[in-house]
């Protein structure tokens, strides 16, 4: 076989990795969305690319202020949400602490642009009664992104 009449296929090749971590707690006792402070930027070199998303969302709390504490966490692209990574972790119809420690997750996107995209993850409480945390006591979380070939 001649190689030079070989064409290699890039379909599915890793073109770059951006990797972030964010350790500073937030805390939430609403119902209204708020930024968890984990977030990454990667520009994509085609816009025919994909971009796997890999989150660890660490330190994660649920007090025992209220029997209908639960954390809800979401990954957005910039401002709009990709999809509701979790519903009510750590909830347990008791007033028990909850620590469900690592909310973890992976998403394959096609922004279909070579514009700098931002992926954010953010979080409620599924009720107004009580907190709950994300980086409790400093502990961080990361963010990884990796541009695929498409």
């Amino acid at each position: 076989v001649d190689s030079g009449t070989l064409a290699v296929n890039s379909r599915g090749t890793v073109l770059q990795v951006v990797n972030a971590s964010y350790s500073t707690t937030a805390s939430n006792s609403t119902t209204t969305v708020a930024n968890t402070g984990l977030t990454a930027t990667l520009t994509p070199t085609s816009t025919t690319s994909k971009i796997l998303v890999v989150v660890n969302q660490n330190g994660c709390y649920v007090s025992s202020g209220n029997a209908t504490n639960g954390l809800r966490l979401y990954l957005n692209r910039g401002a709009t949400v990709l999809f509701k990574v979790s519903e009510s972790s750590g909830y347990t119809a008791t007033l028990l602490r909850q620590d469900p420690a690592t909310i973890s997750t992976s998403y394959l996107d096609s922004p279909a642009t070579t514009a700098a995209v931002t992926y954010k993850t953010q979080f409620s409480n599924i009720t107004g009664a009580a907190s709950v945390e994300v980086q409790r006591s400093g502990t961080s979380s990361t963010m990884t992104l990796m541009e695929i070939a498409g």
